[in-house]
């Protein structure tokens, strides 16, 4: 169930999630290239209760489509490391072997799951590799199956952006993303299909101009290390995900980087007709991850 990867296969998902201040439902139709999100429902409700996933599911028509959810971002760590030189049948136990240092959780109550990272021939591969913490996992799904809804896909915010990424990248660039939600920020940075890169941004007990300040120092260094340590992927732009104040902290971010920044027009990704709600920044930034993950299986 835990799995980020894109499948050769891929089945069309809803997503039914939680999300700021609530949970949320969508569902995408028609192009895969400019999907229709043919149906939005949303509760401003923290308590993920069977009452409410049934709700929302109803009113979005995905009952019995299967079904993505996001993990809580505090519930799992993303760990980029070298590769194991491993036949694929012992690939498992040598991942647990090599991450279960650098969790800050037991690694017996880890789920792992990996991707491939580019490299130059001249380097040893890498993997980024995601450990969640089993318990959340099952608390997580737990009201879905009281709800009886099929949850298929639990997934995370750096697999949502970088589903988001690799739409906007130019052949033979890298992308970066990056949400801030006034408190904390993810940057992900992506190439073609592959998340390459990702760090988180801690924005709490910071505010006014500082609090951009802090973001935009944060970005310029994750910019600077993405730059030397995959020096061969050239990055075209930074995108922010659409917020109150977006403009702002754009400007900020100009003022840091050495490439340009631009608040992402998800209109330029989705067909957002008849959904007003979803032309709001606010609730842009609120299921900007749930847009995202909604393209996990959209090719």
């Amino acid at each position: 169930m835990f799995s980020f990867k894109r499948r050769a296969h891929p089945t069309r998902y809803a997503v039914l999630s939680p999300c700021q201040g609530g949970a949320a439902a969508l569902r995408l139709e028609g192009d895969p290239d400019h999907p229709l999100v043919a149906a939005f429902a949303v509760a401003d409700n923290p308590a993920l209760t069977p009452d409410l996933l049934q709700r929302l599911a109803s009113e979005a028509g995905i009952q019995s489509t299967p079904l993505t959810a996001l993990l809580d971002q505090e519930a799992y760590q993303t760990v980029l490391i070298e590769a194991p030189n491993v036949p694929d049948d012992e690939l498992a136990s040598a991942l647990r072997w090599k991450v279960k240092d650098l969790i800050n959780f037991h690694i017996d109550d880890a789920v792992l799951d990996h991707l491939p990272v580019s490299g130059r021939n001249s380097q040893p591969p890498s993997l980024y590799v995601v450990a969640a913490q089993a318990p959340a996992i099952r608390e997580l799904a737990r009201p879905y199956h009281q709800a009886d809804l099929p949850l298929a896909a639990i997934d995370i915010r750096e697999s949502a952006q970088r589903n988001l990424g690799m739409r906007l990248a130019p052949e033979d660039y890298a992308v970066a993303v990056l949400h801030f939600d006034g408190e904390s920020g993810l940057l992900t940075f992506t190439f073609g299909e592959e998340l390459v890169l990702s760090r988180r941004i801690e924005g709490r007990g910071a505010g006014g101009d500082f609090l951009f300040d802090r973001v935009a120092m944060e970005a310029q260094r994750s910019v600077d290390y993405f730059e030397r340590q995959f020096s061969w992927l050239p990055l075209a732009k930074v995108y922010l995900a659409p917020m109150p104040d977006a403009a702002l902290l754009v400007r900020k971010l100009a003022e840091y980087l050495p490439v340009g920044a631009e608040v992402l027009d998800l209109g330029r990704l989705f067909d957002l007709h008849g959904q007003e709600r979803l032309l709001e920044e606010r609730m842009q930034n609120r299921v900007f991850h749930l847009l995202g993950a909604a393209l996990r299986e959209a090719r």
